[in-house]
């Protein structure tokens, strides 16, 4: 049952987040390292997307992508900050071809955190590991990977099912802004629950 209501609260955030429209929001870059939690969505290309996003590349695609981050408290789940990985359809595709989502708890969010602080701290050169990332779905195989290529290093949430790996990779700045959301969300969270961690 809850694996269903997974993947209804999934299908729910990428309806909502690929929307199609004119909301514009002024000097949005996909370079830019902080979160504005104040954007209410911005345009890029034809679609409308909501809050400011983080881009990412789906590497079995060669996609880009963008993230939406939120405060939620389903019915049936600790009281989380949702992380959606959408990626946009092309013409005659009926649905998106990959992306998922990442529900954290209080305690798990802090651990995201600090993996992700950690990671955008190392050097390029640093080994590379693969870190677990506790989520609201015991059974969801999500990891924080990391990658180097000409100098520059990289963060990529991975997502392992039986099937396939996704990849979802980010630029330094483009972990920053999302680690900033994350952040920004987990306080509002905060807010909402009294600080009390589950």
């Amino acid at each position: 049952m809850r694996k269903t209501a997974m993947k209804r609260l999934v299908g729910c955030a990428l309806a909502l987040a690929l929307i199609h429209g004119s909301v514009v929001a002024d000097d949005w870059s996909p370079d830019d390292d902080t979160f504005d939690p104040t954007i209410q969505s911005v345009v890029i290309g034809d679609r409308s997307w909501i809050g400011d996003p983080s881009p990412f590349v789906h590497l079995g695609l060669s996609r880009t992508g963008y993230t939406y981050v939120a405060s939620v408290a389903y019915d049936g789940f600790d009281p989380s900050v949702q992380i959606s990985l959408l990626v946009p359809t092309k013409p005659g595709e009926t649905t998106p071809p990959a992306g998922g989502m990442l529900m954290v708890n209080q305690t798990q969010a802090l651990e995201l955190i600090k993996a992700f602080e950690a990671g955008l701290k190392a050097e390029p050169n640093d080994k590379d590991q693969r870190i677990p990332i506790k989520t609201a779905m015991e059974q969801a195989d999500w990891a924080l990977t990391f990658a180097s290529d000409e100098n520059r290093r990289f963060l990529q949430l991975e997502h392992r099912s039986k099937d396939k790996t996704d990849t979802y990779r980010l630029s330094s700045n483009a972990s920053k802004k999302l680690l900033g959301a994350i952040k920004h969300s987990l306080e509002k969270l905060e807010e909402k629950t009294g600080g009390e961690s589950r």
